[in-house]
């Protein structure tokens, strides 16, 4: 007779549902680790190459994968990085290029100046790097902030011209009066004569130029500690955290949100 009987099924292999053993467990972590240092090493190497030459460090960054290739990832790169020479950053945003422009006005946008005055405004702008020497570049820059605050703060100014006169002033009075070599400090009155018919043909008020010359003479401009950057905590990719006031220019929902507080 037919043999009736019927071929077994193979046996499930359930090898690739199993758990990683405790072996493969410490291999994966391992390799993770080891890949952490060598970002570190990577992201450390490009801040030196940054501070010898900014092309260089910049294109270490892109190169591998350190930062996203956008201007925008650069210029959060530029804030958030503790160690960068801020003679460089300031080096690398003055430049006329077309790619280096927009780092600047990327670095500038993300910036908050809101409820601000203007000199707290700029003393926020250049904490973070140094400017450079040549007239043209700090003519960009300044352009740049002058712009942004007044978007920020309508209604201080006629329009952004006066906060571009304005904070030239500021810095020109915080050289004369924090330079110890010059003996012959600018008074109150000269700096009132200096800004007259700035605001579109008008004047500013008194007040308004006698508190901006008050608060300058008093302090002078600090670049921002590193040291006290770094004990901060990390934001979101992309954005900084309300402490360093950079915020994601791009977030309707954040922008609709900062507009109703300042309202």
């Amino acid at each position: 007779p037919a043999s009736t009987s019927s071929a077994m099924p193979p046996p499930l292999d359930l090898s690739a549902d199993a758990e990683p053993g405790p072996a493969e467990a410490v291999s994966g972590g391992e390799v993770a680790l080891s890949r952490q240092r060598e970002r570190k090493v990577q992201m450390q190497r490009a801040i030196v190459q940054f501070n010898e030459k900014p092309s260089a460090g910049i294109k270490a960054l892109l190169s591998q994968g350190l930062v996203e290739d956008s201007e925008r990832a650069v210029a959060l790169w530029l804030l958030r990085t503790p160690g960068l020479d801020k003679s460089k950053i300031g080096e690398l945003m003055g430049e006329r290029d077309d790619w280096n422009k927009k780092v600047l006005y990327e670095y500038v946008d993300g910036l908050s100046f809101k409820g601000m005055t203007l000199d707290t405004a700029l003393r926020h702008f250049l904490s973070g790097f140094r400017l450079p020497g040549e007239a043209q570049k700090i003519d960009r820059m300044m352009e740049k902030f002058a712009e942004k605050y007044c978007r920020d703060c309508p209604g201080i100014f006629t329009n952004a011209d006066t906060a571009y006169v304005l904070s030239y002033s500021i810095i020109m009075l915080s050289t004369d009066a924090h330079n110890p070599a010059v003996r012959r400090k600018m008074t109150h009155e000269e700096f009132r004569k200096m800004n007259r018919g700035i605001d579109d043909g008008a004047d500013l008020p008194d007040a308004l130029l006698d508190g901006l010359y008050e608060r300058i003479v008093a302090t002078e401009f600090q670049l921002r500690d590193d040291a006290a950057l770094d004990s901060m905590p990390s934001p979101l990719p992309g954005t900084v955290d309300a402490a360093h006031n950079f915020v994601d220019p791009y977030d309707a929902a954040a922008a609709a949100s900062a507009a109703a507080a300042a309202a």
